[in-house]
């Protein structure tokens, strides 16, 4: 789970990261339009990282732009797993989280979930970067 201190984030960091330590549908706003880009508002084309309004913690594009790859496979959590749950160890597809810039609203906001293969190449999927200390 760890390469030299920097991995993909697990989803619960994620959506930690995600909401800024604020209470918000979409990282850093309500309003989809100050800090994502999606369907009604790219042009079909993603988009230069930090054009948008940041979240609480600083972080931008979290809400559209591109889908990212997380850590965990995807799969159902156990209703026991609340705090920091861990997804499968193993399994197809990945997570990804955040929705990207072909999305509709509703597919960005911080709590919707979706996967993928990732042997599979999409423009619309990226990585953001986390580091254990």
């Amino acid at each position: 789970n760890s390469a030299n201190g920097y991995r993909l984030p697990t989803e619960a960091e994620w959506e930690y990261a995600a909401k800024g330590g604020e209470d918000y549908t979409y990282a850093g706003s309500n309003d989809l339009n100050e800090v994502g880009w999606y369907r009604e508002n790219s042009g079909s084309k993603t988009h230069g990282v930090g054009q948008k309004k940041s979240n609480g913690y600083g972080l931008y594009d979290m809400s559209g732009n591109v889908g990212e790859w997380i850590w965990d496979w995807f799969g159902q959590y156990r209703p026991e797993d609340q705090i920091d749950p861990r997804g499968l160890e193993h399994g197809e597809d990945r997570v990804q989280r955040g929705g990207c810039a072909n999305d509709a609203p509703f597919s960005i906001t911080v709590s919707i979930r979706s996967f993928g293969n990732p042997a599979e190449a999409s423009r619309w999927t990226g990585f953001r970067i986390a580091r254990s200390l």
